[in-house]
């Protein structure tokens, strides 16, 4: 398959591959040196920043840093199964191509869906989408893109009447001011975020401000940070309008020239809820906060304004956006370098997926269900059963999946039954549905469970293709490792079920084939108002498409988008969007749940999970919360405890956050599967959905809070997981020794475990029920448990050690007595903690960042974790000052 070989060879003759990171928006390039050796992961090539990709100049975060780590993969798919027996792949297409023939006849073509995910190729995309819209007949393809970045995209259409992201990473070092709305850059988007950190260290003029309900990472080095109450976007950027309109700091003949619908939104903006006074009081900001920030954006002609989830995850996400949007349009400030609205995506290629129509509302190259774009494209394809409408966007999919009007699924790159909301009933939908066919990398992923035809997939470093990342940069993905056992690249098997199907328009030899027709229907863009056309790339040589380099498109244009004020609308303006600001009531005893992503692990962790340097930051299912608020209500840290949702309920450990608001949780998205087993979030969140965007609110689900009983806390360690049940349980993978973590409901007793591994040699610990047990077989430790009746702060780290060497009780003992309580990571990196920060700092009288980087390393890579790196040597500083005033006062 497409440049496979050629691309392993180089590898193996000592060239260096480029590609592109396969976690974030970012799009940041890599570059892979050295021979490959099969079944080795020390001998395979080492993967680095690649130093000429415009996106990251060489810098990766944690986890691009970890990409050799995560290619070893425990559990690979390695051969098509039908039910449990494993088949060829003629057999798996031949039974998917007749499954979805029968469901069609019978049914209709709207009886089929597929769920695909921004971590396809461009092409595999482009020919999901061919088959399901131009030759199946159905818009129900939907992807977990738009669960991250659907409403950015119809506030896009609706201001700028295409789906348009007007600014470049360059901005950043031009601008005057940045806003950051409802994102943790410095850990979703690290290495852009270090962008950041260098354009202020080279500006000492340029400014930083964080809107968001939580004092992040990213909050905590912000000149100014706004905790606004939930979901006061709207109501927050109505009231900058207001102010600018009041300090006459609009641009009254941009507005006149190139924007429609001012009259609408002035009136809207007039209101007195909009005054600086009621905005203020609406968003528990002192008039001080709003009216500083207010007055830096009047004042910053280059005002940038970054969003992500916090915006686009609500339920009037679109209007969100569409009011941040507005402020750039009504003050000019759009078009020009160092100023726009940015939408940051979250997946490597969701800006790729919205260009081949990877959502339901759209067809492919921003085209959307007007009958003359249904026209233009089903021509182009020669479709012999166009859809005409848009199809079940990703929610309303999975109900109507769930309601049995959906017979036939096909679940590609993505795991439902833990990213989307209400995701029990997911899993009730996916239990209950006629045929499920899933293609991961992985047999383990939650949603393959569900599975009656499992096909493997290539991975990231086996697939070739192209990627889009937030900036309209197109880079290459480039395969330097042959797929394992009989995996394909999703291309290859959706054109293998179409071509079973019967269907003419398929037969492509290579991957560079796809891209090609792709580019090629681009061409219906020309002489429309539509910008996207890439179709001089229609003509690429084999040649030319293994040796591409990164380009934004539009392809060669040197200006901003919309630099010349004109917009491609029916008009040629922009729409200037009424967005309404609703309140949302909170009712007494119900909690506000924001969920959202921890820095070193990636979505429901099938790719990251087994890494154990990514698994130290957050080693269990944690629900953070204010610790007045756990005061108030007699919570303390580490317990088990219960969120409740409509019925349903989750067991998590707690833990305190004083950067959230009193009425506010926060849990990360990640833990599933065989990491967080029971405790995947998503179960507690409502399938309300934005009514534009159809993107879940998961910043704001209205949860319950109680304490659960737990008689028994503990660690297990060891290769194989605990032999005895449990009520709660969660998995770290460890670089010598695995480690789970659990509670019981009822007390885990000594005699219990006797009967389970009677060489078990169990000692009493200091009180609270404390006690241990050490399993050992020829002189070697096997296994340990670690029991307690309270919350254990025992870290057990330092005990891995002793799973390497013959085994002493006398050892163990020895650090069972210095009783250190767990530190935390701070710097993933380099692998340094707040202790050994705190100890470098005391021990060796350091005053300066430099001086503490120059023996730790800390914050010198992706700078993620620069503001706790700060945070921690300014309060050390303080403490030590503290304490020699105090002596001397003595």
């Amino acid at each position: 398959m497409s440049n496979t070989a050629g691309q392993v060879a180089g590898c193996k003759q000592g060239e260096a591959v480029k590609s592109a990171c396969p976690y974030c928006g970012v799009g940041c390039g890599v570059a892979v040196k050295g021979k490959f050796q099969p079944g080795s992961l020390t001998k395979q090539p080492e993967i680095v920043g690649d130093v000429s990709h415009p996106a990251n100049h060489g810098a990766l975060c944690v986890k691009g840093s970890a990409l050799k780590e995560s290619l070893n993969i425990p559990n690979r798919l390695l051969y098509p199964r039908l039910g449990d027996k494993e088949v060829s792949w003629s057999a798996a297409t031949g039974a998917i191509a007749q499954k979805l023939k029968e469901t069609v006849a019978k049914y209709g073509p709207d009886s089929v869906a597929m769920y695909v995910s921004g971590q396809l190729l461009t092409e595999d995309y482009y020919v999901a989408n061919k088959l399901m819209k131009g030759f199946i007949g159905t818009a129900n393809i939907d992807t977990n893109s738009r669960l991250c970045m659907s409403s950015a995209v119809a506030a896009h259409n609706r201001a700028f009447g295409e789906d348009l992201v007007p600014v470049h990473y360059d901005d950043i070092a031009k601008a005057d001011l940045i806003v950051i709305v409802g994102a943790n850059t410095a850990w979703t988007h690290p290495v852009l975020f270090r962008r950041i950190q260098q354009a202020r260290e080279a500006n000492p003029d340029l400014r930083l401000v964080v809107i968001d309900p939580r004092r992040t990472t990213t909050a905590e080095q912000a000149d100014l940070h706004l905790p606004i109450a939930n979901d006061g976007d709207v109501l927050l950027f109505n009231g900058l309008l207001r102010y600018l309109s009041d300090h006459h700091a609009l641009d009254d003949d941009f507005i006149a020239r190139h924007c429609e619908g001012f009259a609408s939104l002035k009136a809207e903006i007039s209101r007195d809820l909009y005054s600086l006074a009621r905005c203020a009081e609406t968003l528990g900001l002192s008039r001080e906060q709003l009216n500083a920030f207010y007055a830096m954006f009047k004042d910053s002609p280059r005002t940038l304004t970054l969003f992500c989830q916090g915006i686009n995850q609500s339920a009037n996400g679109t209007d969100k956006a569409n009011a941040i949007i507005n402020c750039h349009l009504a003050t000019g400030r759009i078009g020009k370098p160092g100023a726009g609205p940015f939408s940051l995506t979250g997946q490597p290629n969701a800006m790729g997926g919205r260009e081949v129509g990877g959502l339901a509302n759209q067809l492919a190259v921003h085209r959307g269900f007007d009958p003359q774009s249904v026209s233009a494209v089903g021509d182009f394809w020669q479709a012999p059963n166009m859809a005409t409408q848009p199809g079940l966007k990703a929610v309303e999919l999975f109900e109507a999946i769930h309601q049995g009007k959906i017979k036939f699924v096909w679940v590609i790159a993505t795991n439902p039954v833990v990213s989307l909301p209400d995701s029990c009933k997911v899993a009730e939908a996916l239990a209950r549905c006629e045929c499920v066919v899933v293609s991961d990398i992985s047999p383990e992923a939650d949603t393959a469970a569900f599975a009656d035809v499992l096909l493997p997939a290539a991975g990231w470093g086996e697939k070739d293709g192209m990627v889009t990342n937030s900036e309209r940069m197109i880079s290459r993905q480039r395969a330097f490792l042959p797929p394992p056992g009989e995996a394909k690249a999703d291309w290859w098997a959706i054109c293998e079920v179409a071509k079973e199907m019967g269907f003419s328009g398929f037969d492509f030899a290579t991957v560079a084939d796809v891209y090609r027709e792709y580019a090629a229907l681009s061409r219906i863009n020309q002489n429309s108002p539509y910008l996207f056309d890439i179709s001089k790339l229609a003509s690429m040589t084999d040649a030319e498409y293994a040796n591409w380099q990164p380009q934004r498109w539009p392809l060669g244009r040197e200006s901003h988008l919309f630099s010349d004020g004109v917009f491609p609308t029916a008009s040629g303006r922009a729409n200037l969007i009424t967005a309404h600001h609703s309140e949302k009531e909170v009712q007494p005893g119900v909690w506000w749940l924001n969920t959202g992503r921890q820095r070193d692990q990636w979505h429901t962790m099938t790719r990251t999970g087994h890494i154990a340097r990514l698994a130290e930051s957050e080693t269990e299912p944690t629900v953070y919360i204010h610790p007045l608020s756990a005061s108030k209500y007699q919570l303390s840290e580490g317990q088990l405890v219960s969120l409740g949702y409509d019925g349903n309920s989750m067991l998590a450990k707690l833990a305190v956050d004083d950067g959230l608001s009193s009425n506010q949780l926060y849990m990360s998205m990640h833990w599933a599967g065989a990491f967080g087993f029971a405790s995947r979030v998503n179960q507690m969140v409502a399938p309300e959905v934005d009514p534009v965007s159809g993107q879940p609110a998961f910043k704001s689900a209205a949860v319950t809070l109680s304490p659960a009983r737990a008689a028994s806390y503990g660690i297990w360690m060891g290769a194989l997981p605990p032999p005895f049940e449990t009520d709660f349980l969660s998995f770290q993978t460890g670089e010598t020794i695995n480690i789970w973590r659990f509670a019981c409901r009822t007390p885990l007793s000594k005699s219990h475990l006797y009967g389970i591994t009677p060489q078990a040699l169990v000692m009493d610990g200091t009180g609270n029920g404390d006690w241990t047990a050490l399993m050992t077989a020829d002189s070697r430790l096997t296994a340990m448990c670690l029991v307690s009746e309270q919350p254990l702060r025992s870290d057990p780290q330092p005990y891995t050690g002793l799973f390497d060497k013959a085994f002493s009780v006398s050892a163990f003992l020895a650090l069972a007595m210095q009783g250190q309580a767990p530190s935390k990571l701070v710097c993933s990196c380099f692998r340094v903690t707040d202790r050994q920060i705190v100890q470098a700092i005391e021990r060796n009288g350091l005053t300066s960042l430099a001086g503490l980087q120059a023996q730790l390393k800390c914050g010198s890579n992706c700078g993620s974790c620069l503001g706790e790196v700060k945070a921690l040597l300014r309060q050390t500083q303080v403490n030590t000052e503290e304490a020699v005033t105090e002596g001397e006062q003595v």
